[in-house]
């Protein structure tokens, strides 16, 4: 195919600037929409999940069997010392926290409430979740301070407390007795989700105690790892080495997070139905273009056909002009994506028009802000979609061209 070929159906398409230049706009504002709502919605998926790593179990959680079935503080592991010794000798770990769980109900002079209290380490939790760095007023856990306490925001409220005030905590140990002891709050924090008015922080030695449970005892150990994509390998590697100990189980995020898992696959259908519908308008588009072509240019087509012009050759110059037609829109609708794109990721998609809050699924955050950011993978696969479907909406109408009758294309108006 010559360049010749090619320089002649360029020509052909601004033939009709005004039709030429709706049909490009139409195409690019597609493509546009496309690669900016794919790099938006993976940016938010990721957000999606990290917020539910850094917020709940990690990637993977290691219990007590049937812990997480029943989330029963009966149910706890009396030795994991050598799960805490295997998971800091792997080089795949980049974090791990033992935790001990329990339900309590904190009194003040003011007010009472019941919330779940995780007994940790300060600095392994900080690693492992980002409530440290959420917290507001006075600090996390610190190792030498001992009966202290971080709360949520909304739980303070609910006890009118504030840093520096006195707290009980009535809970049950597994033993039947009651531990009873005076914290002080020496921290809030606020996520702008449920864990707000439910979840507390004390040292993991005095939750022990608290419970009755021996000093090496834990009801979970949440683990981070370095790659996201280790997740179910690793997992898989714990189970091969800890096969004979009956007592453990070990679950990845995605086990855990049911619901989160099932939100993201809903919103990637509707993606999907969203980019289908973007692309059914593009394809419109082009094809009316096309047909307007072809019904302008009949008696062009029939004085090719009449010069002794192949039928295939005819076929083929539709084709090639649909595509060049098509990919001037692609091109301006990718490069009008990425400028979108880098746009909102200098300062932030926000959905808070839609919502006054956080939206909350299942206790973890999701943030309405999202910094989306340009993957070109998206642009591949938008310019291929609608390349490809450029090329089977022009095929018909193309045939239709080459199937012209010479002597009644010449008589046609």
């Amino acid at each position: 195919m010559s360049s010749y070929f090619f320089k002649l159906c360029w020509k052909n398409i601004w033939r009709n600037k005004r039709r030429t230049l709706i049909t490009v706009n139409a195409i690019g504002l597609g493509v546009m929409a496309l690669v900016f709502l794919r790099n938006y919605y993976d940016n938010f998926h990721e957000q999606v999940i990290q917020n539910v790593i850094r917020y709940h179990s990690g990637h993977l959680a290691i219990s007590a069997k049937n812990f997480e079935k029943n989330h029963s503080t009966q149910i706890f592991l009396e030795n994991g010392s050598q799960v805490s010794n295997w998971l800091k000798n792997r080089p795949e770990v980049l974090a791990s926290s033992e935790r001990v769980l329990f339900s309590a109900m904190l009194s003040s002079a003011r007010g009472s409430t019941n919330l779940m209290m995780m007994a940790v380490e300060p600095k392994a939790e900080a690693q492992v979740t980002g409530f440290s760095a959420k917290v507001i007023k006075g600090d996390f856990l610190k190792e030498a301070k001992e009966r202290s306490i971080v709360l949520g925001v909304k739980a303070a409220e609910t006890l009118s407390v504030d840093v520096g005030s006195k707290v009980v905590l009535l809970t049950q140990g597994v033993d039947g007795s009651i531990g009873n002891e005076l914290f002080f709050v020496v921290g809030l924090f606020e996520t702008q989700s449920e864990a707000d008015k439910s979840v507390g922080f004390i040292q993991l030695n005095e939750g022990r105690t608290l419970l009755s449970l021996k000093p090496e005892s834990f009801h979970q150990t949440a683990v981070v790892l370095k790659n996201e994509e280790a997740a179910v390998p690793f997992k898989i590697l714990f189970e091969d080495v800890f096969h004979g100990d009956s007592k453990l189980e070990v679950f990845s995020w995605k086990e855990l997070q049911r619901p989160i898992v099932a939100m993201i696959e809903l919103d990637r259908a509707v993606n999907r139905l969203l980019m289908i519908l973007i692309l059914c308008v593009a394809a419109l588009g082009i094809a009316n273009s096309i047909l307007m072509s072809i019904m302008e240019r009949t008696r062009e087509f029939g004085v090719m056909l009449a010069i002794g012009t192949d039928r295939k050759e005819v076929i083929k110059m539709v084709v090639i002009e649909t595509l060049l037609l098509t990919l001037v829109g692609v091109l301006l609708g990718n490069l009008f994506g990425w400028l979108v794109t880098g746009f909102f990721n200098q300062i932030g998609f926000d959905l808070k028009w839609l919502t006054a809050k956080d939206f909350v699924v299942q206790g973890a955050v999701v943030q309405t802000v999202s910094y989306p950011t340009i993957r070109f993978y998206n642009s591949l696969v938008v310019t291929a979609v609608i390349l490809t479907l450029a090329l089977l909406v022009s095929y018909f109408p193309a045939r239709q061209a080459g199937n012209l009758t010479p002597m009644k294309a010449l008589r046609s108006h």
